[in-house]
């Protein structure tokens, strides 16, 4: 939940996301001078990708979402042209695949030649939620990173920040069975959080939001790589933002149409 233009809540450093002291360390690895090419491995709503915006900000040069192109057919030109691009000296232009565990092998073998062959200033981000499904020969030219495992407190937290009008109780309910799924346990606050049943922050609407609905459609969107552009008619600026289409965005969305006018 972490687009600019509706979340008030969104973490705006490193240090907002649960897990902050081990994601220093992959904000040190990616900052080094001559940064290896990483898998960044770890499961569902743990804050993968937002740990990498946060991480990386305008030096991402390409990112995409392979479930949508799991065989790069439509993108092998442009990754092909972003890992040759010439920049500025001592500048590292980063090449993000999420959800590259949904590669294809000729897709993968066609990633470890572009590692082989390039030798210059990109470098490639392979976010996994199974480490496994990447083949040997492209892994081992890769560095692994395993996403912090988070304990019980800081999804609590994370939740309350999100929803703070919800009982502890409840929180430490949510943040004990989401097996570390922070994305899932702060839906489950919001839609629990007495706040947001007549509106944000109190503010009455006419239909409130359902969040169970919303996280109903975002989990069947990702489950089948579509985009979120077809569930939205209006303020398609919501959209266009650094890092490609986030399921995050349906809940901005439905935060953005909460706030008073």
């Amino acid at each position: 939940m972490d687009t600019p233009d509706a979340d008030l809540f969104r973490p705006q450093t490193l240090n907002d996301l649960a897990g902050a002291s081990d994601w220093s360390r992959l904000q040190k690895l990616l900052q080094r001078s001559d940064p290896p090419h990483i898998v960044l491995v770890g499961p569902a709503g743990v804050g993968k990708s937002c740990a990498l915006r946060l991480c990386l900000g305008s030096n991402i040069g390409i990112w995409l979402r392979c479930s949508q192109d799991p065989t790069l057919r439509d993108n092998r030109d442009r990754i092909k042209a972003a890992a040759r691009r010439r920049i500025e000296a001592g500048q590292v232009s980063w090449i993000v695949l999420e959800h590259a565990d949904a590669l294809h092998a000729d897709a993968q073998a066609f990633l470890r030649r572009i590692i082989e062959t390039t030798v210059g200033s990109s470098r490639f981000v392979l976010e996994v939620r199974d480490a496994a499904a990447i083949a040997e020969p492209l892994l081992s030219r890769t560095v692994l990173f395993n996403a912090p495992q988070l304990v019980s407190y800081e999804i609590r937290a994370e939740i309350l920040r999100r929803a703070p009008n919800l009982p502890v109780e409840v929180a430490d309910t949510f943040a004990r069975e989401c097996d570390g799924n922070v994305r899932w346990a702060v839906l489950q606050g919001l839609f629990h959080d007495p706040a947001y049943e007549s509106g944000f922050l109190g503010v009455k609407k006419e239909t409130p939001t359902n969040w169970l609905d919303v996280l109903d459609t975002m989990e069947a969107i990702q489950s089948t790589g579509s985009s979120p552009r077809a569930y939205s008619s209006q303020n398609s600026s919501v959209w266009d933002r650094p890092g490609g289409i986030c399921p995050w965005s349906l809940i901005a969305l439905e935060l953005s149409r909460a706030l008073p006018t």
